[in-house]
């Protein structure tokens, strides 16, 4: 059991992958021993933690079964180091059932979006995000907010007023991309609040701002880079740090700033960690693609 307080204390600090989910048999089926080699492959480069089942894990595509089993198998092979589960789903009984099977499955702390596709009152965000709370309990709440996504927005009034409601909310992670977002949570929630950026174009600006971390599909896949930026901003070298910043924005654009979940998974496989294809309707890249993702990596000598 956690210790009085401990909840709000910061859990998600320095680099966290954002995890891609291993399938087989066209995307139809979890390969879970390609999952534990994917988790030995960024426990083994110093990862510093992984968010599952996330958007670029395909998580919303993912059955009650399936996350229960993705789940286990990440926290089995992560040896210790930190494992959010992302638990965020469409209605409020399939979020608490997720949350529910996520503690039996001893992940460090939950995440979730807000409900989805519905534009949403303030009480039913809230309401929303106490049940999730609730089921969590006694880990963190992580908020996910990612408006491109899950359409609901969460300005840091509204996180104040849910982290009000809800003391088991630690910590948001925000993809929202928005100018001046991740210093205005920091400001507005305070220290004992982890902000963590989302979005990689920013990643150092961030921890400039006051970030505990960032969570990052690119993280996934090539965990080099961002370990070196936040080792080169944690050492004051800011200089490497903005050239570190500068890769992972040529390396995002040339695999398409996220929007080819397919695209990732065909780079790990040639990085030497095949973890199969993507679930329907997202597609594979065909020849054409493989070929323009091998230039364009090549010419910022990632391949």
């Amino acid at each position: 059991m956690s210790s009085p307080g401990s909840e709000r204390r910061p859990r998600l600090t320095g680099v966290i992958a954002a995890l891609l989910t291993p399938m087989k048999d066209g995307g139809t089926r979890l390969d879970l021993p390609a999952t534990g080699r994917l988790v030995g492959w960024l426990v083994e480069r110093g990862i510093h933690g992984l968010f599952i089942a996330g958007t670029t894990g395909e998580g919303l595509y993912l059955s009650p079964e399936e996350h229960r089993a993705l789940t286990r198998a990440v926290v089995k092979a992560a040896g210790g180091i930190p494992v959010v589960g992302h638990v965020g789903a469409l209605t409020t009984a399939q979020a608490v059932a997720l949350a529910r099977q996520a503690v039996q499955a001893e992940v460090t702390a939950v995440a979730a979006i807000p409900p989805s596709y519905y534009s949403m009152t303030r009480e039913e965000i809230l309401g929303y995000f106490a049940a999730i709370g609730k089921a969590a309990e006694p880990l963190p709440l992580y908020l996910y907010n990612i408006p491109s996504h899950a359409r609901n927005d969460l300005p840091p009034a509204l996180v104040k007023e849910i982290r009000k409601a809800v003391p088991n909310v630690a910590g948001i992670k925000d993809s929202s991309g928005f100018a001046g977002r991740i210093a205005d949570l920091v400001r507005t929630m305070g220290p004992e609040f982890a902000v963590v950026c989302g979005n990689d174009e920013k990643e150092l600006g961030a921890f400039q701002e006051g970030a505990a971390g960032v969570v990052s599909s690119g993280a996934g896949i090539f965990p080099e880079l961002y370990l070196e930026l936040h080792a080169a901003w944690k050492a004051g070298r800011l200089a490497e740090a903005q050239a570190a910043q500068e890769r992972i924005v040529a390396m995002q654009e040339a695999l398409g700033n996220g929007a080819r979940l397919g695209w990732y998974k065909y780079v790990l496989a040639e990085r030497g960690v095949p973890i199969g294809g993507v679930r329907a309707p997202l597609l594979d890249p065909g020849p054409t693609d493989r070929e323009v993702i091998r230039k364009s990596l090549k010419e910022v000598k990632l391949l």
